[in-house]
């Protein structure tokens, strides 16, 4: 164990976030990891095959061969009876999330005392369910780190807000409960350290008064699907017969930006260009964008699928109002790819070396900076250049920045 470690580290893992990368961070960092997760399903385990389909399908990526020897306390078969519980209750939405989130918290704080009593060591849990866990660690002196997976309560005030502005796109989202985020002020006002991936989140949880000295930027772990990627290749300019590929990945929302960049299309009638739009439809989307000959409407796309893509794009429109981080930023430089990305998301693009940051998100700033790569295609090949994953951390580097966070706490 690294000589600054303060003890072990419990990780509780609300579903496969991030492909597990926290507790496999920690392994890397050398640290005595126990995980608390609602399920755990290793190959072979009959588990995966009672449920059919999709529901099944996400249910054996519930295991990750890196952490198959560490001690692991999982309430797989609590679930599979839950499930089926709110399933015929037809628990669905927020209603569905937040009950899932209470069991789970449950579950994981009477785990927490099942556990032999020792050193005192750090307790790390996701935002949203960690409230019960941490008043549970706390009552055993342990440190308590919160992961932090969105810009918190000021995130759902854009959301809302940007629905009120739009409502040719449909009303705007169902919200989370009071109670839901006052849970969440709760375990912020618990916890010693928070982790947020993004400067974005860490000003809005300011705004929200969380306090600065408790918040630590810790970008997402990258694995690229393809690290020996080529950089793109561009004609000599773009045409009818050669347009630009622009690409947008995400839920269809108007909080990620889709409205801008629908009314954006408007403004480059002149420009030869193809936007394919690849995600889940969140919004009402009027008539014009559905019918209009430069849109590419593709639904929802597996993670394998999206990666062709990726590929196939000349450059990534992330122009979301708010954003965690947005991994899809990442991804896309994983094929790299330049993008065009708001600023209010995690800081992945350099202006002007690997893509372009828009100075906010409206139809005007978006056309602006499509017109610009459009009419440059060399300037689309630099960035391609300049881009690529190897810039990013990956789960070593996660684990490493995590134990320094607590090391610096108890030093």
């Amino acid at each position: 164990m690294d000589k600054h470690a303060p003890g072990p580290w419990v990780c509780c893992q609300l579903g496969a976030r991030e492909h597990y990368a926290v507790p496999r961070g920690l392994l890397w960092a050398g640290q005595d990891v126990r995980i608390l997760t609602d399920a755990w399903v290793p190959p072979h385990s009959p588990a995966s095959w009672l449920i059919p389909g999709s529901r099944g399908e996400r249910w054996r990526e519930r295991f990750h061969p890196e952490l198959a020897a560490a001690p692991i306390t999982a309430f797989t078969s609590s679930l599979m009876r839950h499930e089926l519980g709110w399933l015929l209750q037809r628990l669905e939405g927020w209603r569905l999330f937040e009950t899932r989130n209470r069991w789970f918290q449950r579950e994981a704080a009477a785990a927490i005392d099942r556990l032999p009593a020792g050193t005192p060591g750090v307790l790390f849990a996701h935002s949203y369910s960690a409230l019960e866990i941490f008043k549970r660690a706390k009552t055993r002196g342990w440190t308590l780190v919160l992961g932090q997976i969105d810009p918190g309560a000021r995130h759902f005030e854009i959301v809302a807000n940007a629905a009120r502005h739009a409502p040719e796109f449909g009303s705007a989202p169902a919200a989370p409960s009071a109670d839901y985020l006052a849970d969440w002020r709760a375990e912020c006002a618990l916890a010693d350290r928070i982790v947020v991936n993004s400067d974005w989140s860490r000003a809005c949880l300011e705004a929200e008064g969380i306090p600065a000295a408790k918040l630590t930027v810790v970008p997402l772990a990258f694995e690229p699907a393809s690290p020996d990627a080529e950089p793109h290749r561009y004609p000599e300019e773009f045409s009818a017969a050669r347009p630009l590929r622009v690409l947008f990945v995400g839920q269809v929302a108007v909080a990620k930006g889709v409205k801008a960049m629908l009314e954006a299309l408007l403004l480059l009638g002149d420009v030869p260009l193809e936007l394919t739009v690849v995600g889940e439809c969140h919004a009402v989307v009027p008539r014009q964008f559905l019918d209009h000959p430069g849109i590419r409407w593709q639904g929802a796309v597996s993670r394998s699928g999206v990666m062709r893509f990726y590929q196939d794009a000349d450059v990534l429109l992330f122009p979301s109002l708010s954003d965690g981080f947005g991994m899809v930023q990442v991804e896309a430089q994983g094929w790299r790819l330049p993008i065009i990305a708001a600023r209010s998301c995690g800081a992945v693009v350099r202006d002007g070396l690997n893509g372009l940051l828009l100075p906010e998100v409206t139809p005007a700033a978006i056309a602006g900076a499509v017109r610009q790569v459009a009419a440059d295609p060399r300037l689309l090949e630099r960035m391609s250049r300049a881009s690529g994953a190897g810039r990013m951390g990956g789960v070593p580097a996660l684990g490493q920045s995590l134990v320094e966070l607590v090391a610096r706490r108890a030093s």
